[in-house]
């Protein structure tokens, strides 16, 4: 039996440019969208169609013009475009996971010590979330003799692998991928695919862009497209 977890109704966002006399420039247009448990929808479209303004709308980044914003959190839905900054802050902690194009930490903290926060923060056991940050650095490939290293000092593509890292670490309901695969080799891309893969099973709804077709034909259950108008169709 299918179950939603996302329900996207009627979403509107612009943004002002105030340096250029206070221009309205419309993003999203009348954009609905419902995402179940275990499949993965990709959003698909031209650059500067607004998807990743899309996964910010959902992560609470962005306040929406109008429109509601839904995500079911236990056994209750909260409507991120209304939502207080607790409830988002409450969804961010144990609903919604982010993957987003750039690594954003504190600096000077290790990579490993990145990668062990959300876990920790979840509750999981020391000795489990240790266990689990080695995995996941040692299938994206990251030499252990970068783990004690902050990620500041990585290459491009090393600090997008600690960035996924970080995003897979603790599985959550909902998962928003923004371009995980964008800097990455075969390897590694192949290695994010079986990540999500293996998320779906858990029963995960994960909402991506992937600019890699390989990457979106091998991984999506769905594909949506954004046109220049900031509307969404099935594809």
């Amino acid at each position: 039996m299918t179950e939603n977890i996302i329900k996207i109704n009627g979403l509107y966002k612009s943004f002002t440019l105030h340096n250029q006399g206070g221009v309205r420039l419309p993003i999203l247009h009348d954009v609905s969208l419902n995402a179940e448990r275990g499949e993965c929808v990709a959003i698909n479209g031209p650059s500067g169609t607004g998807k990743s303004t899309l996964l910010r709308c959902i992560y609470g980044n962005y306040r929406t013009a109008r429109g509601s914003i839904r995500v079911k959190r236990d056994q209750q839905w909260i409507d991120v475009a209304a939502a207080t900054p607790r409830q988002i802050l409450q969804l961010r902690a144990d609903t919604i996971g982010y993957v987003s194009q750039f690594l954003r930490v504190i600096p000077r903290v290790p990579a490993f010590d990145i990668i062990l926060a959300p876990m920790l923060a979840a509750g999981i056991a020391v000795a489990a979330a240790r266990a689990r940050a080695a995995e996941l650095l040692e299938r994206l490939h990251i030499p252990s003799r970068l783990w004690t290293l902050p990620p500041a000092t990585f290459s491009g593509g090393e600090q997008q692998r600690i960035n996924i890292a970080h995003g897979f670490s603790v599985t959550r309901p909902v998962l928003l991928l923004d371009e995980p695969t964008s800097a990455l080799d075969s390897e590694n891309r192949m290695a994010v695919m079986q990540l999500i893969r293996e998320a779906r099973e858990r029963g995960v709804a994960v909402l991506g862009i992937f600019h890699d077709a390989e990457v979106r034909d091998a991984v999506a259950t769905r594909i949506l497209g954004i046109d220049l108008q900031g509307q969404l169709r099935e594809q």
